[in-house]
């Protein structure tokens, strides 16, 4: 026992470097540090990911609207509507409801949409669901009127 000791421990007076144990300690401390890190490193990365998917699908909602409100109110299409769309590299699905009035969103997220025609009546609803990979990412529903 005593000759382990011998090697470990450096004798006094004596200057032969860093010797073990101080090697192994550090190495124990870096690896305790690593150790925690490493998962917070790549939940962040996890984040930034989501974000930048919300950020692309919020966008494409806003270019959806703007297009639509470029459009006469009588002439915007009725009824559901799904299309695949690409924003900032990312592909999403879009499904667009356009309602006389306003959209019922049930239980099982289907959508109720109501299509009848009156001409007294010029206010449309306007429903957008984005989704990628079949996951839900944003909502988003509105009304436009024509003002006289």
């Amino acid at each position: 026992m005593m000759s382990i000791l011998k090697l470990i421990l450096p004798k006094k007076n004596q200057d032969l470097g860093v010797g073990l144990l101080e090697n192994v300690i550090s190495l124990v401390i870096v690896t305790t540090i690593l150790s925690v890190m490493i998962p917070i490193f790549f939940a962040e990365k996890e984040q930034k990911l989501n974000q930048k998917i919300l950020t692309g699908a919020i966008a494409l909602s806003k270019e959806n609207l703007d297009d639509l409100r470029r459009q006469r109110i009588l002439n915007l299409p009725l009824g559901e509507s799904t299309s695949q769309e690409d924003n900032l590299g990312y592909s999403y699905d879009l499904k667009q409801y356009i309602c006389t009035q306003e959209p019922i969103i049930n239980e099982d997220e289907s959508v109720t949409c109501e299509t009848t025609v009156d001409i007294e009546r010029n206010l449309r609803h306007v429903l957008l669901k984005i989704k990628k990979n079949g996951k839900e990412i944003y909502t988003v529903q509105t009304a436009f009127t024509r003002l006289r």
